[in-house]
């Protein structure tokens, strides 16, 4: 669903590039905002896997304090993220009455506190990057000591592995960096196509990750 919205906006930016009133453009724009809708609902789901989440990390904490105190500020800002993101969607839709002024703050301090999540998790990869490095580093000393080579070998492929996973989440955490400050702000910078282009490169990675970890 996530690559069907956003690549909408691609399709509509190229047909109206060749017919400013091109009829299939406007029935995609019609259908973006269906799909977009029922994405933010899929996310209602988010506030309970956010709690099972954080009480999983509370009881196995990450390897190191540093670590465990972004898990905590990741955490902190996703339970300001989600119920700010349902109340907008809410109000929006006329569910809840607010001014649209305040409809208009309460989405972007949303997107705010996405956008602090993703800056939180890019510190969150920076530290494991180190860590994975550390491991290779000593996987080399256990193999001049004259370590079991089966052994190291296994764990050479499994640092491989998680290095391979972290890289493709810095890819979609970067992709999705700039969708967040998109609609941080009262007036992005940032045009449709650019949106377009952000949000296939994280539904495709997204895709990527989830096939290669079934």
């Amino acid at each position: 669903m996530q690559l069907a919205q956003y690549f909408t906006k691609l399709l509509i930016w190229r047909l109206r590039r060749s017919r400013a009133d091109s009829p299939l453009a406007e029935r995609l724009a019609n259908l973006y905002s269906p799909v977009a809708n029922f994405r933010v609902m899929l996310r209602y789901n988010g506030i309970p896997a956010l709690v099972q989440w954080i009480l999983h990390s509370e009881a196995n904490p990450p390897p190191t304090p540093y670590l465990r105190l972004l898990y905590r500020l990741q955490n902190a800002a996703n339970l300001m993220y989600y119920p700010l993101e349902h109340i907008y969607w809410l109000a929006s839709h006329k569910v809840l009455r607010l001014s649209e002024q305040t409809v208009n703050a309460v989405g972007m301090w949303s997107c705010r506190f996405w956008a602090a999540y993703v800056m939180l998790y890019f510190l969150q990869l920076q530290q494991e990057a180190k860590i994975l490095a550390a491991r290779s580093t000593d996987l080399v000393a256990r193999a001049r000591r004259g370590e079991d080579r089966e052994v190291l070998r296994t764990e050479h492929r499994t640092i491989a592995k998680e290095m391979d996973s972290l890289l493709l989440n810095a890819l979609i955490n970067t992709a999705y960096f700039p969708l967040t400050i998109h609609w941080s702000l009262p007036s992005s910078p940032l045009p449709d196509v650019a949106v377009g282009i952000c949000g296939s490169i994280a539904a495709v990675a997204q895709t990527y990750a989830a096939w290669k970890a079934a």
